[in-house]
Parts: C-alpha cells; structure tokens; sequence
C-alpha cells in the first residue's frame, strides 16, 4: 500500500466521516485499498482531504500529534495485534525505548488495593519501567500518580478524544502527565465522547504496548478483565495480585489467577518473570486514607496497646469466633496489623 501524505489525508478523512469509524478496521484489517472504498461509498476525496486537514490544523494548535499507521513514530508494538489501530492521537512525549507495564484495576479500590498499586507502581517506576494504564478513577489513577511522584514515566490511553477529559476530577493528572514527560493517546477523533462501548476498544491499546498486564483487584464482570483477555489473545503475560476471599474486588483477580493468570506478590517477582533487572530501592508510599468498621476498629485498639493472641481477642471481644478471624484477615490485607507466631497480631501501621 502506497504510504503517501495523501494517502494518510484519505484515510484520515474517511475516519472522521464514517459514523462508526472503527469499522473501518475490518478493511485496514484486510488491506482494502482506500480507493476502492471511495469508489464503493460514493465517497469524494477532495472532501475528505479537507475534512483531515481541519482535524490536522486543530491537533497541531492543541500540540497533538495525529500518528497513521504506516508513521515512523507509530508504535511498532501496535502494528502487530489483532485489530491495529488506524490512527493514534498523541498529546505529550511518546517515548516507545522503555519496556512496559500495564497495570490496571478496579474503579472502587479497597484500601488495601490502594497500596498495592502505590507499592508496586513506586518500585517499578523508579527501576525505569514505563507504566500504561487508562486514566480511569480508582486504580488506573493512582498507578499514574504514584509513577509521577517517583519521577517516572507513564502513558495513560484515553476512551474519548483528547480535547474530552474523563473523569473531569482527573483534569490536574491529564496535565501532570504531559507537564512531567510522560503522553496521553487515543485513537478517537477529537469531540468524541467517553460513550461505555469505547472502552473496552480502548483496553487493547492499554495491553499491546505492554510487556506484561498487572491486575490489581477487579470485579469478576469488568473492564479489568477484558484488558486480560486482550492481552491474551495479543500473547501477553497476565499478572494478578490475590486479594480477600470476602472481597468482591477480588473475585476477578481470582478467576483470572483459576484460569492461568501469573500469581505475584511482590514487583521485584514480576521484574524476575520478566527478566528485568531491578534495584533494592526502597518502597515508600502515601498511607491512603482507610475507612474501618466500628468492629475493625474496636479490635485494632485492643491490639493496637500490644500484640494480642487470638485467644486474648476471643475473651475480651463479644464476637464469634469466625467473625473475630475474618475481621483480622481484612486488617491483615489493609496493611494495619501483621500476623507472628503463636496467632499473635501485632499493629503494623495506624491509618490516617
């Protein structure tokens, strides 16, 4: 296929004029030539010329680049998945010389899902892994900011065009991420709106540029998981982090751990599946704040004055048994007490 300017204002053009323009994929897919197309929908190229070189002339004032899929600058990762994208808006520095991490996860974190994002983002950034994850509220958030803090670098890939920023409360970390060196993309045309059906689309950018997909807590129907069934299909490792069998924000990690996905614990474990060398840099993280029930909270008094054995907890609190172990597991996996030996519980940090 001839890759000319205008070629590319041709297919820019036509993108931007069919209704549903990512059915155009099915013809990139099987490399119809855009003539043909023009031909075939009654289509003239002169209008469409003009139509892309309004969206051009409006990239080039917002400092966007609109990257075709024959570009150099085009993303060599992208060109090789099922479904490729055809155009790839880019606001920032996409710099494609770093091995990448996509993390993701649930919208509605625990706080124990929190601080796994913010412990395992903080390590890999700082060991020069590029992070990708969607700019959504919940994980995707503070992945992006936990990789910014450390002075890192991060992509966030967008489900609605650049000039449409989604969530609006995250309009500090859209500008952050461009400000600190980092790129935000999207394959919608500007004006589009962040409509449910477009993110699922989106999930297979978030995956193909990526070494390697991290789960951090999902719901068993979610975005989360269709992200790892791209990657897998696309051949990417899928690499989850288990969490509280009484969590509903676990029971997609699980299902995907069942299914075959990588069980890790630590980011220095997933750089070793990797083969990616790491440094011993030390893991510091913002304590997010952590909502307690008046039961979590009245047993992490008790133990919080000294360590307590399970059976001091049994005596001196009016709960069963079964209700004492599953209010200790959860403290346990917020990160505010740890376990020793002799079904001892000891405070490990006092939340904020």
């Amino acid at each position: 296929m001839n890759n000319s300017r205008n070629e590319k204002l041709l297919w820019l053009g036509l993108y931007l004029k069919e209704p549903n323009f990512l059915k155009l994929l099915k013809f990139w897919e099987n490399k119809t030539e855009i003539l043909k197309i023009l031909e075939e929908k009654k289509l003239k190229s002169e209008e469409l010329v003009k139509i892309a070189e309004e969206e051009i002339k409006k990239a080039k004032k917002e400092k966007i680049k609109i990257l075709f899929y024959y570009d150099s600058e085009f993303p060599v990762a992208l060109r090789n998945i099922p479904y490729p994208p055809l155009f790839l808006y880019v606001k920032g520095n996409l710099d494609l010389s770093k091995p990448f991490l996509a993390i993701v996860g649930s919208r509605k974190p625990t706080s124990y899902g929190k601080e796994v994002a913010c412990q395992f983002t903080s390590f890999l950034g700082k060991n020069g892994i590029g992070i990708v994850s969607g700019l959504a509220r919940g994980i995707d958030t503070i992945v992006h900011k936990s990789c910014l803090e450390v002075k890192g670098y991060t992509i966030g890939v967008l489900g609605c065009g650049l000039d449409v920023v989604y969530p609006a409360e995250n309009r500090w970390l859209y500008t952050e991420i461009v400000e600190k060196g980092g790129a935000l993309i999207s394959e919608y045309p500007f004006g589009t709106k962040p409509r449910p059906e477009n993110f699922p689309r989106r999930n297979r950018i978030i995956s193909g540029l990526s070494k390697g997909v991290l789960i951090i807590e999902a719901g068993r129907k979610s975005g989360t998981i269709i992200t790892a069934k791209w990657a897998l299909a696309q051949g990417i490792e899928v690499f989850a982090v288990p969490g509280s069998i009484f969590s509903s924000q676990s029971e997609g990690t699980h299902f995907l751990l069942k299914e075959g996905a990588t069980l890790v614990t630590s980011p220095q474990e997933l750089m070793e599946c990797l083969g990616w060398k790491y440094e011993k840099a030390s893991q510091v993280c913002e304590i997010f704040e952590v909502k307690l029930s008046p039961k979590e909270k009245e047993i992490l008094k008790l133990i919080s004055s000294s360590p307590k054995n399970l059976e001091e907890l049994t005596s001196e609190v009016p709960l069963p048994l079964f209700e004492i172990l599953s209010i200790l597991t959860d403290l346990e996996l917020k990160g505010l007490i740890k376990s020793l030996p002799g079904k001892y519980y000891q405070v490990n940090k006092i939340p904020t």
